[in-house]
């Protein structure tokens, strides 16, 4: 900064991002019961949206990169495997559904995600 004082926030002029966090350049896909995405992961975004999500970008092929919003189950797998820019993954929502009983008793069922490495 070149001034000698720091200004007052009321002298700065306001900007507006470009873009917010949730829009990209790329195709947005979500995957149905059963359907799968393989491709080269191009980058890992972590905290985007309302619910501090992850974003995969995942190029299918030569020119074609999707997004898609990760989950908990597909986020473990990345931080336990070291998965990340540059390797080759496959990601498939299955057609099978868990359950677990909440601290209220209640039985909470939610889709089962795999995902698959290159090795």
């Amino acid at each position: 900064m070149a001034t000698q004082e720091t200004p007052a926030f009321e002298d700065l002029e306001p900007v507006e991002p470009e873009s917010n966090e949730d829009d990209y350049e790329t195709e947005w896909i979500e995957l149905d019961r059963g359907e799968k995405v393989v491709g080269e992961v191009r980058s890992v975004n972590p905290n985007c949206g309302d619910y501090n999500t992850t974003v995969l970008e995942l190029a299918r092929g030569l020119g074609d990169v999707v997004s898609m919003w990760s989950n908990g189950q597909i986020d473990r797998v990345f931080e336990e495997q070291e998965l990340g820019e540059g390797d080759v993954v496959g990601i498939l929502h299955t057609e099978e559904t868990r359950s677990f009983v909440d601290d209220d008793g209640n039985e909470v069922e939610y889709d089962n995600w795999e995902v698959r490495v290159l090795e």
